[in-house]
């Protein structure tokens, strides 16, 4: 689904991906890390919105940064979310549909596998939570190969998060996920690969559930030394 080879990104004289190889099939694969480790970055080169500074990326087995079309083929959501302000929820998702060659009635479906109630606001007038919503919605729209999405459980309540966890389970194995978040736990039984992305390197690369020790040992905090004085 994707593959890169020796992928580096600088911005300046900050790297921020550093020649990493990775190769990330079918299935439902999550991306962990630190903030400012390079996930993000990776997760833009992937879907063509930066261009590497070396080395080079495939989509689907296109290059993501001149080929077009094959976003036709690819759900993305990106974080932190951002909408036109002047325009309804509905609006949004018909502009998305459009550009997959889809009409209104592709936005109904989307509509109602996500009990969207609100799409006929203003987005200025959305909730952190309602925002996050519409941003995952977006990316379902055209029944995509390989959805994208960066941090989807991040800004909701736990019935959002319960029930987008419970989307991502129906919808495995009729279509590919690739997934950042800092919230792993409720993702933990559908993910089938991880990969640990930190200070701009692979990190970490495996089947999820040969690798759960490991990654927590990585996010756990040392414990206090309470003997020390404060």
């Amino acid at each position: 689904m994707i593959k890169a080879e020796n992928l580096t990104k600088r911005f300046g004289r900050i790297v921020a991906l550093d020649s990493i190889t990775v190769e990330i099939p079918e299935g439902f694969n999550l991306i962990l890390g630190p903030n400012g480790g390079g996930k993000s970055t990776f997760f833009k080169l992937a879907t063509g919105v930066y261009r590497p500074t070396s080395g080079k990326i495939t989509l689907l087995g296109r290059n993501p940064w001149k080929d077009a079309e094959i976003k036709r083929r690819v759900g993305v959501a990106y974080d932190p979310v951002s909408f036109p302000p002047l325009i309804s929820g509905r609006e949004w998702l018909e502009f998305i549909a459009r550009s997959k060659g889809l009409d209104e009635s592709e936005v109904e479906r989307v509509e109602k596998l996500f009990g969207l109630d609100f799409l006929d606001e203003r987005t200025s007038n959305y909730s952190s939570g309602m925002l996050k919503k519409l941003a995952v919605a977006q990316a379902f729209i055209g029944r995509p190969e390989l959805i994208m999405i960066d941090e989807p459980l991040a800004n909701v309540d736990f019935e959002t998060m319960g029930q987008f966890v419970k989307l991502f389970r129906k919808m495995k194995g009729k279509t590919s996920f690739l997934i950042i978040s800092h919230i792993w736990e409720p993702l933990k039984p559908i993910v089938d690969r991880i990969y640990v992305i930190s200070n701009g390197k692979l990190l970490l690369q495996g089947e999820a559930r040969e690798l759960w020790d490991e990654v927590e040992k990585l996010f756990r905090f040392p414990a206090l030394d309470n003997s020390r004085a404060l």
